[in-house]
């Protein structure tokens, strides 16, 4: 294993400006922490990742192992100082482990064959990165098909996107940057319904028809998903509530929509 010494290296440079989106987008990689992302980034059969580990990443149960899979995937993995692994953190509490990995987000494209009864999600200029990672880690805990993030949404490669979603964020595929027409071919080519969702919706998520492929909409934080949109849905979900009491968080609604979308398909998988 090769050693990096130096604040200045063009590898620990690099992995700084991966901390910033502009920094991403020109090297077309992310800067992740930790054992378990990373380890769920080698199961994933992530190719070409740099990692850069210290002295305490060294003696981390489960380091050998993932090092092993690491050189099997043709991985570079280089030995740091605590000096430079303090520039390179991102954490409070590091475990002294981080790599830069390829960006691993699908175009249309690339996705793979998506099950019919499996749901597709579709967040709609959603804004929190908290959000996105606690929803996609929801999203692959409860089978969905994918996950498609509109133009305007938060970059799903921010770092708290990354940590709130822990692995998952390999375990199902995720599209960003999906423009209307995109959407309306996907759905026209996959012959999937969509499902609106809003607090006036027609329909309770309970007896919503998920027995055909669909694909269920939800709006931002603040806003929701706007009239027009909701228009064009094949229908609206609500889903019930006191009338005594403030709206779910985003997250929260998307949780509850999934699983019953999943459990009326008897939790195939």
């Amino acid at each position: 294993m090769n050693e990096i010494t130096s604040r200045d290296n063009q590898w620990v440079k690099m992995a700084c400006s991966l901390k910033q989106k502009k920094g991403r987008q020109a090297h077309q990689r992310v800067f992740v922490e930790g054992l378990r992302v990373i380890a769920d980034a080698a199961a994933m059969n992530i190719p070409d990742a740099i990692c850069f580990v210290s002295e305490k990443g060294r003696g981390l149960d489960g380091f050998e192992a993932l090092y092993a899979k690491g050189i099997e995937l043709g991985w570079t993995f280089y030995a740091v100082t605590d000096s430079v692994y303090d520039k390179l953190k991102d954490t409070k509490t590091p475990q002294g482990l981080a790599a830069m990995l390829p960006f691993f987000a699908y175009t249309f494209d690339s996705l793979p064959a998506i099950a019919p009864e499996k749901a597709v999600l579709y967040l709609r200029s959603i804004q929190d990165p908290g959000n996105l990672g606690t929803i996609l880690r929801t999203a692959a805990a409860a089978n969905a098909g994918a996950v498609l993030l509109s133009e305007g949404s938060v970059d799903v490669y921010n770092d708290k996107t990354i940590r709130s979603a822990m692995g998952a964020i390999f375990k199902v595929p995720v599209v960003q940057d999906v423009t209307d027409e995109q959407l309306d071919q996907f759905c026209a080519d996959e012959d999937r319904q969509v499902y609106g969702t809003a607090p006036e919706g027609s329909i309770s998520y309970v007896d919503a028809d998920y027995s055909q492929p669909v694909i269920l909409a939800f709006g931002n934080e603040g806003n929701g998903l706007p009239e027009p949109f909701l228009a064009c849905c094949d229908d609206v979900l609500t889903i019930p509530m006191r009338l005594d009491t403030e709206s779910l968080n985003l997250s929260m609604s998307v949780g509850i929509v999934l699983y019953k979308a999943w459990e009326k398909n008897g939790f195939k998988e």
